[in-house]
């Protein structure tokens, strides 16, 4: 029996040392399943990814980086509906690039504040102030 390959569909294992200098890239995803959504998410986050949308990161990674977290996220969504895509960015379109970050708060200063759990601030009376 012929056993599988496993690089099926991803970048083609090159020998240690010889991968390119590192890239820019934009990886998105589309899962169903919320943990393994959750799990992709880490692993992103994992490899030094900037997330730039809930479920699109991006970063800087060389070829032999880009080819391991590609099989990574092979083997979490295995079995699973999901769409995968890792676009490598040249720096030229990288300059041309357009960002907007607009926003009423940041998203991690959101998350602080419903971490801290203050105390209400409420002025207590007692019967002789009265």
């Amino acid at each position: 029996m012929a056993r599988k390959n496993r690089y099926a569909g991803v970048l083609r294992p090159l020998a240690v040392g010889k991968g390119s200098p590192e890239v820019s890239l934009v990886l998105i995803y589309d899962i169903e399943d919320d943990a393994v959504r959750t799990r992709t998410s880490e692993i992103c986050l994992n490899y030094g990814l900037e997330r730039i949308q809930f479920s699109a990161f991006f970063g800087k990674l060389n070829r032999n980086r880009r080819q391991e977290l590609a099989l990574r996220i092979q083997r979490e969504v295995e079995g699973e509906s999901a769409r995968v895509r890792i676009y490598p960015i040249c720096e030229d379109d990288l300059n041309d690039a357009w960002k907007l970050d607009q926003y009423r708060q940041d998203a991690d200063d959101l998350k602080a504040k419903a971490e801290v759990k203050e105390k209400p601030k409420l002025k207590i009376l007692s019967l002789e102030d009265e």
